[in-house]
C-alpha cells in the first residue's frame, strides 16, 4: 500500500473512531438523505449527513462516461442509504455482490432503492441487463422515457435500474429504467416550474412540430407555442420557420395544470421580436399598396401589406358593388393593391380599401402611389359618386389625397329634372366635374353643367374663329379676281 493509500485508510479509520455512535437506528435502506460533501479521497466521498454522522459513497457513482468527477467538496447533495452495517453507506443505486446478492435485491426491491447494471444483450423485447454476475430482464419500452427505436445504442451502457418483480428465487428479475427517469423528470419539472413566471425569457430547444404549434424544451420540461405565436406574420404550418433540434428564445406567457395534474405551458417567440409598429410602417394614410389576403370573413377580408401586419378590408370596401360575402371575389392568397384609409396606432387597426384602390389607379393612371395635389377653381377632374342626399351629390375626388371631395348640387348637374339620379348616378360611378367654388373652411363645390357651358363656350369661339378666317380668304380671293380683270 502506497502512502498516500495508508494516509487515506488512517483518514477513513480516525473518522470510525472518533463517531464510534454513529447513529443507524434512526436510518434504513431506502431512506433519502442530505448532507454537504466534505471530504472526497481516492475512492470515497464523505458526506456531512448533520448531527454528528458522516456518510461515504463510492467516487464511481460520481463520474461521468469519460471520467470526468461530476462533484467537489462543499457541494450539496442527496442520496439514498444503501446499507447501515459498519457505518452509513449511500449509493445512488446499490451494486450488488457476492452471497448477499439476492438479499440485497429484494431488500432493494422492498425499498425502492435503485440498483446499477449493465446492459449485456438485447433480447426479444428487451435487454438482458448484469447485475453483477446475476442475470435480469429490461422490457424495451422500460429502457428509456421515448420509444426505443435503436435498441443496439445501449449495449454496454451502465444504468441505474428500478426493480420491479423478483420470482423462482432470483431466476427471474425484471427492472425499469424509465421509472427511475420518470422521477428525476418530475422531480427536475417541480424546481423549474417553482421559477417559472409570465414574462420569463428562456433558452429552449425545439421538440416536435404538429399542425398547431410546436413544443420546445426549457430545461427538462416542454411548453408549447401556439402556431400564432411563432411569427408575427401568418403561416400555415410551423416547420415553414422552424426545425426539430433548432434552439430558440421563448417567453412564459402563461402555465397551469391539466386534470392529470401536468403541467400546461405557453409560450411565445413572436412577443421576443419587434412588431410592424414598433419599428415603423413604411407608409402613410392614402398611400396604394399591394398586399395579400390572409383570411376572409364574413365581415371583410384581411390583408397582409408587411410580414406580420394586417389590415382589415370591410366588405363595403372591396367594391362598389353590394358583395354577399368576401369569397364571392377573393380567395385566401389573392395579390391585391389596396389603399390606406386609416391607421390607428393606439389599437393598432389598420383599415383598408380595394375598390378605392381601383379607382384611383382608374383615374391616375398610376399603379402605386400616394395620392396628393393642389386644390384650384376652374380643376376638371374625374370622381366618384359617393353619397347621394337631397341637395345634391357627394364626390370623391381621389386625385386630390384622402380628404378630396366636394358636393356636386343638383341644380348643377345635367338633365337633373329629367333622370332618377340614384340609377343614373349610383355610388361608384364615374364622373367628370369641374371645381367651381372653394369655401373659407375648403369645402368644395362641383358642377358638370360648367363643363358643358365651357365646351360651349369653346365651340362657339372656335366656330367664330373659323368664321372669320373664312371671310378673310373670301376677301382675298375677291381682290385677285379683280386684279385679273
Amino acid at each position: 500500500m502506497c502512502p498516500k493509500e495508508m494516509e487515506e485508510e488512517g483518514s477513513f479509520a480516525e473518522l470510525f473512531a472518533r463517531h464510534p455512535q454513529m447513529p443507524r437506528s434512526g436510518l434504513v435502506p431506502g431512506d433519502t438523505v442530505s448532507g454537504i460533501v466534505t471530504k472526497i479521497s481516492r475512492d470515497t466521498v464523505f458526506v456531512d449527513l448533520g448531527g454528528k454522522s458522516e456518510g461515504l459513497a463510492d467516487i464511481e457513482e460520481f463520474r461521468d462516461r469519460d471520467g470526468n468527477l461530476r462533484v467537489k467538496e462543499g457541494d450539496p447533495i442527496e442520496l439514498k442509504v444503501a446499507s447501515t452495517r459498519r457505518g452509513i453507506h449511500l449509493s445512488k443505486a446499490i451494486k450488488v455482490h457476492g452471497v448477499e446478492a439476492l438479499r440485497m435485491l429484494q431488500e432493494a426491491k422492498q425499498q425502492q432503492i435503485p440498483v446499477e447494471g449493465r446492459v449485456a444483450a438485447v433480447n426479444k423485447g428487451g435487454f438482458a441487463v448484469d447485475l453483477s454476475g446475476l442475470q435480469a430482464f429490461c422490457p424495451l419500452s422500460q429502457i428509456d422515457l421515448a420509444y426505443c427505436e435503436k435498441p443496439e445504442d445501449h449495449l454496454g451502457a451502465r444504468y441505474q435500474f428500478r426493480i420491479t418483480e423478483i420470482a423462482e428465487k432470483g431466476k427471474n428479475i425484471v427492472l425499469s429504467r424509465r421509472a427511475l427517469l420518470e422521477e428525476e423528470k418530475d422531480k427536475k419539472e417541480k424546481e423549474i416550474l417553482a421559477t417559472l413566471q409570465p414574462g420569463l425569457e428562456l433558452e429552449g430547444k425545439v421538440t416536435k412540430l404538429i399542425d398547431f404549434g410546436a413544443f420546445v424544451d426549457i430545461g427538462g420540461i416542454e411548453g408549447m407555442v401556439h402556431i400564432s405565436e411563432i411569427a408575427h406574420t401568418r403561416i400555415g404550418h410551423p416547420s415553414e420557420v422552424l426545425d426539430p433540434g433548432q434552439k430558440v428564445r421563448v417567453k412564459i406567457l402563461r402555465w397551469d395544470q391539466d386534470k392529470a395534474g401536468h403541467p400546461r405551458i405557453a409560450l411565445s417567440i413572436k412577443d421576443l421580436e419587434p412588431a410592424a409598429w414598433e419599428k415603423g410602417l413604411p407608409f402613410h394614410e392614402g398611400d396604394v399598396i399591394s398586399g395579400r389576403v390572409s383570411r376572409l370573413t364574413d365581415f371583410g377580408a384581411f390583408v397582409e401589406v408587411i410580414p406580420g401586419l394586417d389590415g382589415l378590408v370591410h366588405v363595403s370596401e372591396i367594391s362598389y358593388q353590394r358583395i354577399a360575402h368576401p369569397n364571392r371575389v377573393l380567395q385566401e392568397g389573392d395579390r391585391v393593391d389596396v389603399r390606406v384609409m386609416k391607421i390607428d396606432e393606439q389599437k393598432r387597426r389598420l383599415s383598408l380599401s380595394i375598390r378605392e384602390a381601383a379607382t384611383w389607379q382608374r383615374l391616375t393612371g398610376s399603379a402605386k402611389g400616394t395620392p396628393a395635389g393642389r386644390v384650384e377653381v376652374g380643376q376638371i377632374l374625374k370622381g366618384i359618386v359617393e353619397d347621394h342626399k337631397p341637395y345634391g351629390l357627394f364626390v370623391r375626388l381621389p386625385q386630390l389625397g384622402m380628404k378630396g371631395r366636394g358636393l356636386l348640387p343638383i341644380e348643377e348637374l345635367l338633365d337633373a329634372d329629367r333622370v332618377d339620379l340614384k340609377k343614373k348616378w349610383p355610388p361608384g360611378k364615374e364622373i367628370e366635374v369641374e371645381i367651381v367654388a372653394i369655401d373659407e373652411k375648403g369645402r368644395v363645390r362641383l358642377s358638370e353643367k360648367s363643363i358643358r357651358e365651357k365646351e360651349d363656350r369653346e365651340g362657339y369661339a372656335q366656330f367664330l374663329q373659323k368664321k372669320k378666317s373664312d371671310e378673310k380668304r373670301n376677301t382675298l380671293g375677291d381682290l385677285f379676281k379683280k386684279l385679273k380683270l
